[in-house]
């Protein structure tokens, strides 16, 4: 009889804990693609309580969440930028004038074909109250609270936006307050092209890049990059040339020609700063002991881009394969490409010291993809010293054939 007794005691207070259970609206995976809350019972009764596994019949016949119609929510989403980059990290901040219970938080782009959501980026810092949701398979896409008896408010959160170009994103919310949930989303953020992505280099984009950091640093840690590719029909070569330009008394350039011990007849791109805006100029170097003239064919800007948080400056154009007019270079020959940053005065610009301009050591033909990196940091057995004790590394990259 006193087996029976002490086997009851668990059970009865098992029964009253779940009786004293209710119903709450939490942000589960199945909320991803809706943003609707679902319904889970809770009970807070002993220290870490939380979820109790229940019947789902009683949680199926409660009524469908209630979306609020207010049409000036006390909640907002707030960002301070309208363009990601790939790779940056951003703050997000759910601001709010009144307390509520539970959020989902994520970046979404276009619907995929099939109508779920495309979720974009994930978020690599968050508040301790918050957990992380991988939702629709993605690591890390989406955060909600971790389903407490507390009052939620104000919150910050670091997300990382992805390395790849996903087109305008949103942020958006969900967010739950007494019975009742609200969707909120910002305006689009459209995608900045730069810093140029290195994805493709040396099989389907010809790249450069000067690196200090690592000998196979990213963009955003590259201090000088060049990235050249095909027109779709092959007559036009497309330059993204960049590097940090910290005022206008500086340059960074690109430049062809058939003599790396004289530069003779040199042609050089130079993309600069000019107040607020970017500038790509045209100039023609005698040799190496004389000044740059300006050319009178004029290169023309399809895309520029200054990063203000490091001074790295974009400039973006098109040279034809074939010369179009009788002052343009003929591209479909080989010839040494040249890479390097100077100093400007007004229109005119100085070249360094043969020393720092690097370059290609062999002619070139557009046609052929390379994917070259300067590294002037610390030694690694990766790569080989120069004479200058600047590190160079070269990827063979194959042929693309002409059409």
């Amino acid at each position: 009889m006193m087996v029976n007794i002490l086997l009851s005691v668990p059970v009865l207070a098992t029964l009253t804990t779940l009786g004293l259970c209710d119903p709450v609206l939490r942000y589960k995976l199945g909320s991803c693609n809706s943003l609707e809350p679902v319904y889970v019972e809770e009970n807070w009764q002993y220290p870490g309580g939380g979820d109790v596994m229940v019947d789902d019949t009683e949680l199926n016949l409660l009524d469908d969440p209630k979306k609020s119609r207010g049409r000036n929510p006390p909640f907002s989403i707030e960002i301070g930028f309208d363009q990601y980059r790939r790779n940056r990290e951003y703050t997000i901040r759910l601001e709010t004038s009144q307390y509520f219970d539970s959020f989902m938080l994520h970046a979404r782009a276009k619907d995929r074909p099939d109508g779920n959501a495309t979720l974009v980026g994930w978020f690599v810092t968050i508040p301790t109250i918050a957990m992380d949701l991988h939702c629709l398979g993605k690591r890390k896409s989406s955060v909600a609270d971790k389903g407490r008896p507390v009052k939620l408010g104000n919150m910050t959160f670091t997300w990382r936006a992805p390395p790849t170009d996903y087109g305008p994103i949103k942020f958006v919310a969900s967010l739950v307050q007494g019975k009742e949930y609200t969707v909120l989303e910002t305006k689009q953020v459209t995608f900045n092209a730069f810093p140029v992505s290195i994805r493709g280099c040396g099989r389907e984009m010809s790249c450069f890049r000067q690196c200090s950091t690592s000998p196979t640093c990213p963009p955003d840690e590259s201090t000088y990059m060049v990235v050249m590719t095909l027109s779709r029909n092959k007559k036009d070569v497309i330059i993204s040339l960049g590097g940090i330009v910290e005022d206008e008394e500086e340059y960074v350039a690109v430049g062809f020609g058939d003599d790396k011990t004289h530069l003779h007849s040199m042609d050089v791109g130079v993309c600069y700063r000019e107040g607020e805006n970017i500038q790509l100029g045209h100039y023609l170097v005698e040799d190496k002991m004389g000044p740059p003239y300006l050319h009178r064919s004029p290169l023309i800007l399809t895309g520029s881009d200054m990063d203000p948080r490091t001074n790295f400056i974009w400039c973006q154009f098109r040279r034809p394969i074939m010369p179009k007019t009788m002052w343009d270079l003929d591209l479909s020959q080989p010839l040494f490409h040249f890479y390097f940053h100077g100093e400007k005065n007004m229109s005119r610009i100085y070249l360094p010291e043969m020393d720092h301009i690097w370059n290609s050591k062999m002619r070139r033909n557009f046609s052929e993809i390379t994917n070259d990196i300067q590294f002037s940091g610390r030694a690694s057995t990766s790569i080989v010293p120069s004479p200058v004790g600047v590190c160079l590394i070269t990827l063979a990259a194959g042929v693309v054939i002409w059409g």
